[in-house]
């Protein structure tokens, strides 16, 4: 019992380090993936517009939208 705990979590770090080196996670891209057609969103009512808009909107804007009434500006 007072080899067996430690030496676990020992076992584990080492698996844990083996499993991150040998699969780790891929790069993002910087860029959204989605892109918005402005001709399509010129066809669409001012609701499903704005639903659009919020949509592929960055996440600080999103946070930001949140505690205020009014979608914010392009800067």
């Amino acid at each position: 019992m007072v080899l067996g705990g430690p030496l676990l979590v020992v076992v584990a770090g080492i698996y844990t380090v083996v499993l991150a080196v040998r699969h780790p996670d891929p790069v993002l891209q910087r860029k959204p993936q989605v892109q918005v057609d402005e001709a399509a969103l010129q066809r669409l009512s001012p609701e499903e517009r704005t639903a659009a808009e919020l949509s592929v909107m960055p996440a600080g804007k999103a946070r930001n939208h949140v505690v205020s009434p009014t979608l914010p500006k392009d800067e």
